[in-house]
């Protein structure tokens, strides 16, 4: 506990600020599915306004990160968060006045292209605080900051669904939407208004649409792995679902999912308070027990050990997001950071558009033991980029210097 208070003295007031707008973008991509849902009546159309929010996001994200990146977070994401909120205001309109369907596909996609990227802003100011503090050694204050980050992504990715979910049935469809952006919103003003943690700009970026200091050996097996990962989150609640249906316990499905999720909260807390000095070799055992427990899960014969077995899997996703995120600022110079975390993240976005609609596809045709094993098939990726990271071997791996090549 000791570690996170010192974290914390450090970053209380950006870390609650980006907290607070972490739950308005947990909440976004499930809140314009609801809003579009309750405007058309139509499934197809929602899930067409969900994918261009999210591609849009995947597309456009890094290229904000770029320019955050040359000029710095206060001078950049104003305009970005202000666009944002008149485009998802907009969308509220449209969907509370009947709009035609494309506009509301078009506005869904202007809200992913101009969402913030909260949890890439948020590291940057984590490594800046650590390196001043620290150093860039792979001890003190940043894999705790790190886990804290990891934390609170799986508390309000746990609570984001259900807040849209109350507040879209309870009161209108786009209700959900309209308190993601005033979360979102808000939180960036603070985030914002927090200057002495801001990193400092990096200048002109190299290179087109990807800049060349990120064509390394590290950065590109963590972005490899990172799509592995987005299969696994883009399958794992298809195939859960269709587990629970045919066992006559839908209901449960999304409490096993919430299990797993706080078993992971807790992992990566533990994980930040050990904070090993060698983070891949952690990342490549929890990529195995990802892709192994899938296979396994695809054996369940009832819904009290999936609970169980599902614990066990899912509750080692933060043992894979945090040592990832302590590689990346290493296989990362400061000058590129945001928008590295920017391409991770889109990464996994990118994963998670591919394996859901194929995981769908599986367990409607052959059951869901079959998406399991095809989910299996997929995550094997994971422990497979992660052994081509520097320093994923045994051996001794000099701090700083493991991303190189």
């Amino acid at each position: 506990m000791s570690r996170y208070r010192r974290a914390l003295s450090l970053g209380r007031r950006f870390f609650a600020a980006a907290a607070v707008a972490r739950l308005g973008v947990a909440m976004s991509g499930l809140a314009v599915f609801w809003a579009v849902q309750g405007a058309s009546g139509s499934f197809g159309r929602a899930g067409a306004a969900t994918g261009a929010f999210a591609v849009a996001e995947a597309l456009v994200g890094p290229q904000i990160a770029r320019l955050v990146d040359r000029w710095g977070q206060r001078r950049v994401m104003p305009v970005p968060t202000a666009l944002f909120a008149a485009a998802a205001s907009l969308l509220i309109v449209a969907c509370a006045g009947s709009w035609p369907a494309w506009s509301m596909v078009a506005l869904a996609a202007a809200v992913g292209a101009t969402v913030p990227a909260v949890g890439a802003l948020s590291a940057a100011r984590w490594r800046r605080v650590a390196a001043r503090r620290d150093g860039d050694g792979p001890t003190g204050i940043l894999p705790v900051a790190l886990s804290l980050e990891a934390a609170v992504n799986d508390a309000v990715f746990l609570a984001g669904p259900v807040l849209v979910t109350t507040l879209s049935t309870a009161l209108a469809p786009w209700s959900g939407l309209a308190v993601a952006m005033s979360l979102l919103v808000a939180g960036m003003i603070g985030l914002l208004l927090d200057s002495g943690s801001e990193p400092s700009p990096g200048g002109v970026s190299r290179g087109v649409l990807v800049d060349r200091r990120l064509l390394n050996r590290g950065f590109t097996a963590l972005f490899a792995a990172n799509l592995a990962l987005g299969f696994f989150f883009g399958g794992i609640g298809v195939a859960i679902t269709a587990f629970a249906f045919a066992h006559q316990a839908e209901a449960l499905s999304g409490l096993v999912t919430a299990v797993a999720g706080a078993v992971s909260l807790v992992a990566g807390l533990i994980y930040g308070a050990v904070a090993p000095a060698r983070p891949a070799p952690v990342m490549l055992a929890a990529g195995l027990v990802l892709a192994a427990g899938c296979a396994m899960l695809s054996l369940t014969p009832a819904v009290a050990v999936m609970f169980a077995g599902y614990a066990v899997v899912g509750g080692c996703v933060a043992l894979v997001l945090i040592p990832g995120s302590i590689l990346l600022q290493r296989a990362a110079v400061p000058d590129v950071y945001t928008q590295a975390m920017t391409w991770i993240n889109s990464a996994s976005a990118l994963g998670i558009a591919t394996s859901a609609p194929l995981i769908g596809v599986v367990v409607e045709r052959h059951g869901w033991s079959a998406g399991f094993l095809v989910l299996a098939a997929l995550t094997a990726c994971l422990p497979v980029t992660i052994a081509v990271l520097p320093g994923a071997g045994p051996g001794r791996v000099s701090p700083g210097r493991d991303s190189a090549g």
